[in-house]
């Protein structure tokens, strides 16, 4: 039987090894595994983690298109992980809506 195969980068061969963030506080480990989940759902994005005090970032083409010098880009930013896969979701959705 074949099976199914998922999107790149859902399979388990992707997943870190428990060890890889072991040396990481608490905190660092909780953002890295945010990135890497907003990197799983959003792969046309670039994700920033937030520096002291600042905001999570993240940056796509406005178009899907490969990005470029020529291109322009979107940017959000949010308090929280979770604000900004909200707001990468909503850019999504319009840039979706726009292209069709």
């Amino acid at each position: 039987m074949e099976r199914e195969s998922g999107p790149p980068g859902r399979g388990d061969e992707h997943a870190l090894p428990p060890e890889a963030l072991a040396g990481l506080v608490t905190d660092a480990r909780q953002m890295i595994a945010e990135v890497i989940m907003l990197h799983r759902e959003f792969p046309a994005w670039a994700v920033w983690l937030p520096g002291q005090g600042l905001s999570w970032a993240a940056v796509r083409p406005a178009s899907a298109r490969a990005p470029g010098p020529d291109l322009p880009m979107v940017w959000v930013h949010a308090a929280t992980p979770a604000d900004l896969a909200d707001r990468m979701r909503a850019v999504d959705g319009q840039l979706a809506h726009r292209e069709r």
